[in-house]
């Protein structure tokens, strides 16, 4: 498979039920698990949330933000390369999406 493919699925959410090569990236660092979690196509059960992007972002901070954290999730005090915990991404723009 090859990684546009793999990336598009990811988009898409059509990645094969048994992907589980999440933190496989493309040419900018960016991980596989990022794209899925940017349009809420995280498998249930999903448990890699500290793969992170060359700036520190996690998986986590990519759901916080597009608004995909399952209602199980308890890693809110993972941070980005700034120190930023995905608990204040997340309640930045749930606040801000608000008004």
């Amino acid at each position: 498979m090859n990684m546009r493919k793999i990336f598009s699925q990811a988009r898409r959410g059509t990645l094969p039920a048994d992907f589980d090569n999440w933190s496989l990236t493309d040419d900018r660092g960016r991980p596989v698990a990022h794209v899925a979690a940017a349009y809420g196509h995280l498998p249930a059960g999903f448990d890699q949330w500290g793969i992170a992007s060359p700036t520190g972002y996690t998986v986590a901070h990519v759901a916080a933000i597009n608004g995909h954290l399952p209602d199980d999730f308890n890693q809110w005090d993972l941070s980005d390369n700034g120190g930023v915990t995905v608990r204040e991404e997340y309640e930045y723009h749930r606040d801000h999406k608000l008004k």
